[in-house]
Order: C-alpha cells, then structure tokens, then sequence
C-alpha cells in the first residue's frame, strides 16, 4: 500500500492491517494518534513530560502488541486511549502527585497584546491548574477527557472502564468542584 493511499485508509484498516504486522500502517496510526494520547499522559501526570513520555511509550508497545486483538467494537481512538488511560493509571500509582503545570492545558493567549490582559490570563491558567490537580483522579480524568479532548461519555466510560453513568456523575462533580474553586473567575 503506497504511503498517499495509507494516509485516506480509515483507522479502523490501519488497525486490521498493522494487526497483520504492518509496520507502514501502524507508523500511520502512530502519527494520528500519538499527540493526543501524549498530551492526555501529561495532563493526568501533572506535567511530567519524561514521566508520560515513559508511559505512552510503554502503552504504545502494548498497542503494537495487542492490535490483533482489535476487534472494532470501538472507534480506534478510544480503544488507544483505553490503552494509554490504563499505563497512565500504572504509572500514577508509581508515583506521588504533582501541581500541574498550567501551560498543559494550552491557554488560549489574550490576542490584545495588553501586558494585564496576558497576566490576567496567565493567572486563570495556572489556577484552573491547581483546581484541577486538587481532584480525584477519576474526576479529573474524566473532566480533561470531555473537556479538553472531546471525548463522548460513552468513550470515556471505555477509557475509565466505567459506565456512562459513572461518567456522568464523575463529570458532574469535577464540574461542581471547578465551579467552587474557580468562582473569584466568573
């Protein structure tokens, strides 16, 4: 298969074919999907690049492993992020909780080039930061999965192992928790 024609394949031919071996399509899921899944590590490991790079890189080996047993139930993505949620999740439980890091979660800059305006903004990153870190892990998981990645509840409850219900009422509460923390900001 020439590389344009990998490049239009859907996920779910790339996963079929890289399940056969297919060095070429699985490079071609790599490229599609390793960005979101990195910055979903680095969020849930509160910034921690080298850390999230370890355990994306071990979920990726488990990917390359297991694709054969990709069954299609799920969108591809969700099922890489089950995957990756699960490394992560290893990895937490490794290590003690950190601050994240308010440039993870990718501020939308003050476009008025006002010097208040970008510390104002600043200041509302890096206290939604702190907010978040001060979640259960669930919740915030939950919340940057919907949030942040756009995620559907069903998606999410595949990531978490959970149920849409479950995610529901996680989300809820991370919402309410954020709400609380982050009143001074309305």
């Amino acid at each position: 298969m020439s590389v344009d024609s990998l490049s239009r394949a859907s996920d779910t031919a790339l996963a079929r074919r890289a399940g056969m071996g297919d060095a070429e399509a699985f490079t071609e899921v790599f490229h599609r999907h390793f960005a979101p899944t990195f910055r979903y590590a680095v969020r849930m490991l509160d910034g921690d690049d080298d850390l999230a790079q370890d355990a994306v890189q071990g979920a990726w080996v488990k990917i390359w492993q297991r694709l054969p047993d990709f069954r299609g139930d799920s969108r591809l993505q969700t099922w890489l992020f089950t995957v990756v949620a699960r490394q992560v999740l290893d990895t937490r439980r490794r290590r003690r909780p950190l601050v994240v890091d308010p440039a993870l979660l990718e501020p939308i800059a003050s476009t008025s080039g006002d010097p208040v305006a970008l510390a104002v903004d600043r200041e509302l990153w890096e206290t939604l930061a702190v907010a978040l870190s001060e979640l259960p892990w669930r919740q915030r998981a939950t919340w940057i999965l919907r949030e942040l990645d756009g995620q559907s509840y069903d998606e999410i409850a595949q990531i978490l192992g959970t149920t849409p219900t479950v995610v529901r009422g996680q989300l809820h509460r991370a919402r309410k928790a954020l709400a609380i923390r982050m009143e001074e900001w309305r």
